[in-house]
């Protein structure tokens, strides 16, 4: 992801997940295991075994939304 304006918490909740950074490669593997990277850091990632990760980003950003035929396919 490149160009992001806010800034993100990352959380393993299972599986095993890396996030790189630039300079950085950060493994997540225990339930619990956090990564934060402050605004205009770019990353990427990659989940090593089937994962669930809770992301939270911040400040909110006034219009920023999946546009609504992302929204239908990711629910189908």
């Amino acid at each position: 992801m490149r160009g992001e304006e806010r800034t993100a918490l990352l959380v393993l909740i299972s599986g095993r997940f890396r996030v790189e950074l630039p300079g950085r490669s950060v493994l997540l593997e225990r339930q619990g295991d956090y990564v934060v990277w402050g605004h205009g850091v770019d990353h990427s990632w990659v989940a090593e075994e089937e994962s669930v990760v809770l992301t939270v980003r911040w400040p909110s950003v006034p219009g920023y939304a999946v546009p609504e035929k992302e929204q239908t396919a990711s629910r189908t």
